[in-house]
């Protein structure tokens, strides 16, 4: 079953974690991780580097692990909602944002005022 498409996307829909498991072709299929991300942010790591560089995936893994910021590409660490997002579920995540936005005043007001910290 390892290698069937519809039963290791039902399976990362309820473990995204088994996609560290998985085979290259899945882990470089946009559905497939992006079910995983969903249900277990952390799984990030082990999409293909195409895939950490799809916003719509990071977005969905920060929003559920924070520090998955870790994962995403430089353009994705400069950008403003994802990072947002990323430090508002886990402050700590900020150490992984570009520089331009670790620089800027308002951003980092607007995420420690998000984060609560």
């Amino acid at each position: 079953f390892k290698n069937d498409r519809e039963i290791f996307l039902i399976a990362v829909t309820k473990d995204g974690s088994a996609l560290e498991n998985a085979n290259e072709e899945f882990k470089n299929d946009r559905e497939i991780v992006l079910a995983a991300v969903t249900q277990y942010g952390r799984a990030l790591e082990y999409a293909s580097v195409e895939l950490k560089n799809d916003r719509d995936i990071v977005l969905a893994a920060v929003t559920r692990y924070g520090y998955g910021l870790e994962y995403a590409n430089e353009e994705l660490q400069d950008d403003y909602e994802i990072v947002l997002t990323a430090v508002t579920e886990d402050g700590s995540a900020l150490k992984y944002a570009s520089s331009e936005l670790k620089n800027d005043r308002e951003f980092v007001l607007a995420a420690v005022t998000e984060n609560g910290d």
